[in-house]
């Protein structure tokens, strides 16, 4: 009877560690998916962070393409003056001439 005693006592101990582990176990599982939201919401709060960075990124890309296509026109045509005004000068009608 001692026995059967001793072995009943083992098993509630099994049962109560078994219980502990579970518990522990619970516990991580509930730490980690409130993580898993506070990421996806940090996630989402950068999305539409960065789609506004993305929209006002645009427009400075267009301004910045729009000046650099007026200012390459405006060398462009004050390199052809030049070289003009050089054959001019090259081929004898110098400046007073």
């Amino acid at each position: 009877m001692s026995e059967t005693n001793q072995n009943n006592d083992e098993r509630r101990q099994e049962l109560l560690l078994l219980g502990q582990i579970h518990g522990m176990v619970q516990s991580l599982k509930d730490g980690q998916d409130q993580q898993n939201r506070r990421m996806d919401r940090m996630e989402q709060r950068m999305e539409k962070h960065y789609t506004g960075l993305d929209s006002r990124l645009r427009e400075v890309e267009k301004k910045a393409a729009v000046a650099g296509a007026v200012s390459g026109g405006a060398v462009a045509v004050g390199t052809a003056l030049i070289v003009e005004g050089v054959k001019q000068f090259m081929r004898g009608h110098g400046v007073g001439n």
